[in-house]
């Protein structure tokens, strides 16, 4: 963890200063590896921009567009509040499948606080996600957002 602080946060003496991600793929890594913390780290460091002048950080409109944490099973909703800390304005993809510690509240929030430039949510494998969320975030019927993902409800088998 303290490496990667180094390489995103803090700027070091000869080298250029950390890329700016927009787009985040971790789906393909260990379901242990990738964590709150670690992408605490890289969503601040995508959301701000060094100042060459003042040798600093500072912030800016910035984030991620894409972000792909599919199967990481410590990512939780703490990351969630982290992005829309850092990238409520430019989030325009989140794929959270098969990803266990995300809840309603948290998907929830998420939609209610990142601009309308967010239009698609992937949650396959997410059964722990209920109707609270599907059928109960601020934009149910904007079809400029599409929720991907399948669902067991009382009444039977619902998909998107």
């Amino acid at each position: 963890s303290a490496g990667l602080e180094t390489l995103f946060l803090h700027p070091l003496d000869g080298l250029p200063p950390p890329p700016k991600l927009k787009i985040l793929e971790l789906s393909s890594c260990d379901y242990r590896a990738v964590t709150d913390g670690m992408l605490g780290l890289v969503t601040a460091s995508a959301s701000v921009n060094y100042d060459n002048s003042s040798s600093s950080y500072v912030s800016m409109t910035r984030g991620l567009a894409q972000l792909d944490v599919q199967g990481s099973a410590l990512v939780s909703d703490a990351m969630l509040e982290m992005l829309v800390e850092t990238s409520s304005n430019t989030l325009t993809e989140l794929n959270v499948s098969y990803c266990p510690l995300i809840t309603d509240k948290g998907l929830g929030y998420l939609v209610s606080k990142v601009g309308n430039q967010l239009s698609k949510i992937h949650v396959w494998g997410c059964a722990q996600l209920s109707d609270e969320f599907f059928d109960g975030h601020r934009r149910v019927n904007d079809r400029g957002l599409e929720i991907f993902g399948a669902w067991m409800k009382k009444s039977g088998t619902r998909s998107l």
